[in-house]
């Protein structure tokens, strides 16, 4: 029973009812994007070309908006690091106090992280997955390239194009630099990006679990202590057959990953192919191979081999392979769209040259042998 008088009850129970009802409206805001609208849908276009040169570089691609601007943006961030913590809040008070109309998603657990700092900030539940591919118009990844994969796996199957600024280990796949976020946003929600679409291959199993992959599947024996005997077939016909601890299947993307740790080629993102790389075979003379975008690769686990396998999309645990099991890979219908340096060829050879030290001599630095000029950093 209440101390209060009935006259005070009277009083204080609607200021209390609209206390408890502005407070569930305003979690639901910051808990759901249910009342956020869909998103913008991105134009991207083939560039047009500037000289005849030009004309036979079919890879040039801009983004813009219809009309609008873009209506929600998702920022995803590296975990366990404080200076990525604070160019999150940064870039996020930026983006509500510059475009108001732009709501600003985060992931669950970064959400419960800065809900209290970040109070204008949505989230999506782990169950209502799919709301990402109906509210955001573009990403923002704060990291390394495992934050650039990861933005991959919240989507099922195409995902809005992708701004990534470089806060991690590599970074090979992240053009922008951190600092220079401001200029980089505001000409991707109000002018003209560059976008580079970077081809991913879609693997398959006979249960009908599907998933589309970045950088490489990988059928490798794992934990298992005896080699794996994998067939691999191409275009349904039989290439060969490797004992060894594995096979990958790569991407351009991913050439600079796994395959090019076991031997593989550096392949340019605009290549349209498939590296196939054997992890430490049984002979010395299965050599890595560059195949056709087009082609189509079986990976089964041979029925006499004496272990079992393991299968890794980009380096995820996708389960076991048992004997007799296939496998396979072809390039799946839906590129990441990564918005770009304006000069990609340079951006290119810079990474390679910078990140990978491609070609350094031991006794030299790179620049002095041949008195190369030092180009300075394309942003």
């Amino acid at each position: 029973m209440s101390l209060l008088p009935a006259r005070a009850r009277r009083s204080h129970q609607p200021l209390f009812v609209l206390f408890l009802r502005n407070l569930r409206t305003r979690s639901l805001s910051t808990l759901t994007t249910s009342s956020i609208a869909t998103k913008t849908p991105p134009i991207i276009a083939r560039k047009a070309a500037d000289t005849p040169t030009q004309a036979y570089r079919p890879h040039q691609y801009t983004l813009h908006w219809a009309g609008a601007t873009p209506k929600s943006v998702l920022i995803v961030r590296k975990d366990n690091d404080h200076k990525v913590d604070a160019a999150l809040i940064r870039i996020a008070q930026w983006l509500h106090t510059t475009y108001p109309q732009i709501n600003v998603v985060l992931e669950p657990q970064v959400h419960s992280c800065h809900h209290q700092t970040l109070p204008f900030t949505y989230t999506i539940a782990a169950e209502n997955r799919a709301e990402y591919a109906r509210v955001v118009d573009f990403v923002v990844t704060l990291g390394g390239d495992g934050t650039f994969l990861h933005v991959a796996s919240l989507f099922e199957a195409e995902v809005p194009p992708i701004i990534p600024f470089s806060m991690g280990t590599l970074g090979f796949l992240l053009p922008f630099n951190v600092g220079d976020f401001a200029a980089q946003l505001r000409n991707v929600i109000e002018n003209s990006a560059t976008v580079l679409p970077r081809m991913r291959l879609l693997y398959e199993r006979a249960s009908g679990a599907s998933r589309h992959v970045t950088n490489e599947v990988s059928i490798h024996r794992g934990t298992y202590p005896h080699l794996t005997t994998i067939s691999c077939s191409l275009d349904g016909h039989l290439l060969t057959t490797s004992v060894g601890d594995g096979i990958i299947v790569g991407t351009p993307t991913g050439s600079t990953a796994y395959a090019l740790s076991a031997g593989g080629p550096i392949v340019h993102p605009l290549v349209a192919s498939m590296v196939l790389a054997p992890v430490c075979p049984r002979s010395l003379s299965f050599r890595p191979l560059m195949l056709p975008a087009s082609s189509v690769v079986t990976l089964q686990v041979h029925k006499g081999s004496r272990g079992q396998a393991t299968a890794f999309v980009d380096g995820r645990d996708c389960g076991g392979v048992v004997q007799g099991e296939k496998v396979v890979i072809r390039r799946s219908p839906f590129p990441l769209m990564c918005v770009n340096r304006v000069d990609l060829a340079k951006g290119w050879a810079q990474d390679i040259n910078q990140l990978l030290k491609f070609n350094r001599t031991f006794s030299h630095p790179h620049e002095t042998p041949f008195d190369d000029p030092d180009e300075s950093s394309d942003q």
